[in-house]
Protein backbone atom coordinates (compact mmCIF):
# COMPACT_ATOMS: atom_id res chain seq x y z
CA UNK A 1 0.00 0.00 0.00
CA UNK A 2 2.85 2.39 0.82
CA UNK A 3 4.45 1.73 -2.57
CA UNK A 4 1.21 2.74 -4.32
CA UNK A 5 0.95 6.02 -2.39
CA UNK A 6 4.57 6.85 -3.23
CA UNK A 7 3.98 6.09 -6.91
CA UNK A 8 0.84 8.23 -6.92
CA UNK A 9 2.67 11.15 -5.28
CA UNK A 10 5.46 10.83 -7.84
CA UNK A 11 2.95 10.81 -10.71
CA UNK A 12 1.18 13.91 -9.39
CA UNK A 13 4.53 15.64 -8.95
CA UNK A 14 5.57 14.73 -12.52
CA UNK A 15 2.25 16.05 -13.84
CA UNK A 16 2.56 19.35 -11.97
CA UNK A 17 6.25 19.93 -12.72
CA UNK A 18 6.45 18.81 -16.33
CA UNK A 19 3.06 18.50 -18.02
CA UNK A 20 0.93 21.21 -16.46
CA UNK A 21 3.14 24.17 -17.55
CA UNK A 22 3.00 23.45 -21.31
CA UNK A 23 -0.70 22.60 -21.12
CA UNK A 24 -1.51 25.86 -19.31
CA UNK A 25 0.75 27.89 -21.62
CA UNK A 26 -0.92 26.34 -24.67
CA UNK A 27 -4.34 27.15 -23.21
CA UNK A 28 -3.16 30.74 -22.71
CA UNK A 29 -2.08 31.00 -26.34
CA UNK A 30 -5.44 29.71 -27.55
CA UNK A 31 -7.22 32.04 -25.13
CA UNK A 32 -5.33 35.05 -26.48
CA UNK A 33 -6.15 34.10 -30.06
CA UNK A 34 -9.59 35.61 -29.48
CA UNK A 35 -10.43 39.29 -29.27
CA UNK A 36 -8.39 39.76 -26.08
CA UNK A 37 -5.16 39.26 -28.03
CA UNK A 38 -6.13 41.52 -30.92
CA UNK A 39 -3.83 44.24 -32.18
CA UNK A 40 -6.34 46.84 -31.05
CA UNK A 41 -5.83 45.85 -27.42
CA UNK A 42 -2.04 45.60 -27.66
CA UNK A 43 -1.89 48.90 -29.60
CA UNK A 44 -3.72 50.73 -26.79
CA UNK A 45 -1.37 49.24 -24.23
CA UNK A 46 1.68 50.29 -26.25
CA UNK A 47 0.31 53.79 -26.75
CA UNK A 48 -0.19 54.08 -23.00
CA UNK A 49 3.35 52.84 -22.27
CA UNK A 50 4.98 55.10 -24.87
CA UNK A 51 2.82 58.16 -24.25
CA UNK A 52 5.62 59.79 -22.26
CA UNK A 53 7.84 59.84 -25.37
CA UNK A 54 6.68 63.03 -27.04
CA UNK A 55 8.99 62.58 -30.05
CA UNK A 56 7.26 59.31 -31.02
CA UNK A 57 5.06 59.68 -34.11
CA UNK A 58 2.02 57.55 -34.81
CA UNK A 59 3.65 55.79 -37.78
CA UNK A 60 6.68 54.96 -35.62
CA UNK A 61 4.39 53.53 -32.97
CA UNK A 62 2.65 51.36 -35.59
CA UNK A 63 6.01 50.04 -36.80
CA UNK A 64 7.14 49.29 -33.25
CA UNK A 65 3.79 47.67 -32.55
CA UNK A 66 4.17 45.34 -35.53
CA UNK A 67 7.70 44.33 -34.57
CA UNK A 68 6.72 43.74 -30.95
CA UNK A 69 3.83 41.51 -31.99
CA UNK A 70 6.11 39.40 -34.22
CA UNK A 71 8.76 39.27 -31.47
CA UNK A 72 5.98 38.06 -29.18
CA UNK A 73 5.30 35.18 -31.58
CA UNK A 74 8.97 34.19 -31.58
CA UNK A 75 9.36 34.33 -27.80
CA UNK A 76 6.04 32.58 -27.17
CA UNK A 77 6.68 29.62 -29.45
CA UNK A 78 10.32 29.32 -28.44
CA UNK A 79 9.20 29.09 -24.82
CA UNK A 80 6.35 26.72 -25.69
CA UNK A 81 8.81 24.41 -27.45
CA UNK A 82 11.07 24.45 -24.39
CA UNK A 83 8.17 23.60 -22.08
CA UNK A 84 7.02 20.69 -24.26
CA UNK A 85 10.58 19.45 -24.77
CA UNK A 86 11.21 19.55 -21.02
CA UNK A 87 8.09 17.45 -20.41
CA UNK A 88 8.82 14.91 -23.15
CA UNK A 89 12.53 14.70 -22.30
CA UNK A 90 11.61 13.78 -18.73
CA UNK A 91 9.36 11.05 -20.10
CA UNK A 92 11.63 9.80 -22.92
CA UNK A 93 15.04 10.59 -21.44
CA UNK A 94 16.78 7.91 -23.51
CA UNK A 95 15.04 8.94 -26.75
CA UNK A 96 15.46 12.69 -27.09
CA UNK A 97 14.68 12.67 -30.82
CA UNK A 98 11.21 11.51 -29.93
CA UNK A 99 10.93 14.41 -27.47
CA UNK A 100 12.02 16.84 -30.22
CA UNK A 101 9.52 15.37 -32.68
CA UNK A 102 6.55 15.54 -30.30
CA UNK A 103 7.48 19.01 -29.06
CA UNK A 104 7.76 20.43 -32.57
CA UNK A 105 4.55 18.69 -33.60
CA UNK A 106 2.61 20.16 -30.69
CA UNK A 107 4.02 23.63 -31.37
CA UNK A 108 2.91 23.36 -35.00
CA UNK A 109 -0.53 22.08 -33.99
CA UNK A 110 -0.91 24.91 -31.45
CA UNK A 111 0.11 27.52 -34.02
CA UNK A 112 -2.26 26.16 -36.66
CA UNK A 113 -5.11 26.04 -34.12
CA UNK A 114 -4.29 29.58 -32.97
CA UNK A 115 -4.33 30.99 -36.50
CA UNK A 116 -7.46 29.06 -37.46
CA UNK A 117 -9.22 30.44 -34.40
CA UNK A 118 -8.03 33.95 -35.27
CA UNK A 119 -9.50 33.61 -38.76
CA UNK A 120 -12.91 32.96 -37.16
CA UNK A 121 -12.79 36.04 -34.87
CA UNK A 122 -13.92 39.32 -36.50
CA UNK A 123 -11.24 41.45 -34.78
CA UNK A 124 -8.42 39.07 -35.80
CA UNK A 125 -6.89 37.70 -38.97
CA UNK A 126 -5.29 34.29 -39.24
CA UNK A 127 -2.05 34.11 -41.18
CA UNK A 128 -0.06 31.23 -42.65
CA UNK A 129 3.01 33.47 -42.31
CA UNK A 130 2.47 33.54 -38.55
CA UNK A 131 2.31 29.72 -38.53
CA UNK A 132 5.67 29.69 -40.34
CA UNK A 133 7.09 32.25 -37.91
CA UNK A 134 5.85 30.30 -34.89
CA UNK A 135 7.15 26.98 -36.17
CA UNK A 136 10.44 28.60 -37.18
CA UNK A 137 10.85 29.89 -33.63
CA UNK A 138 10.23 26.39 -32.27
CA UNK A 139 12.76 24.88 -34.70
CA UNK A 140 15.39 27.50 -33.80
CA UNK A 141 14.82 26.77 -30.12
CA UNK A 142 15.23 23.05 -30.81
CA UNK A 143 18.50 23.73 -32.62
CA UNK A 144 19.75 25.98 -29.84
CA UNK A 145 18.95 23.32 -27.24
CA UNK A 146 20.64 20.63 -29.32
CA UNK A 147 23.83 22.69 -29.51
CA UNK A 148 23.67 23.11 -25.75
CA UNK A 149 23.69 19.31 -25.37
CA UNK A 150 26.73 18.75 -27.63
Amino acid sequence: MMFTKAMHASSVRQLCLYWLPPLLFTAGIIGLSGDLGSSGHSRRLLQFLLSCLSFMEVKDMETIHGYLRKAGHVMTYGFLYWLWFRAFAARFSSRLRLAVFWSLGLCLLTSMTDELHQSLVTSRTGSIQDVALDFGAAVLTALALSFKRI
